[in-house]
């Protein structure tokens, strides 16, 4: 059996943190996994995974503002499509 040093492991966790942080703004723009992926941003997997991933409070501010943004502009995109 190998072992995985301390550092290794740590850049392991890490990774899984930031692909689990990735996966879930992807899914914001899935109907079917939009609210699950909404329950994750607003429980404390998103804190737990981000402070995993080295995203500091300042840097997660600035991830809902840019996603709080991309909806502004989508429902505008939708709304303008009815007109």
């Amino acid at each position: 059996m190998s072992s995985i040093s301390g550092h290794a492991a740590n850049a392991h966790v890490r990774s899984l943190a930031e692909a689990i942080i990735l996966q879930s703004i992807e899914d914001l723009w899935n109907p079917v996994c939009r609210r699950g992926s909404l329950r994750f941003f607003k429980s404390d997997g998103f804190a737990l995974c981000s402070e995993i991933a080295g995203i500091g409070y300042i840097k997660q501010l600035a991830m809902f503002r840019m996603l709080a943004d991309v909806g502004r502009k989508r429902s505008l995109r939708k709304i303008r499509k009815k007109l």
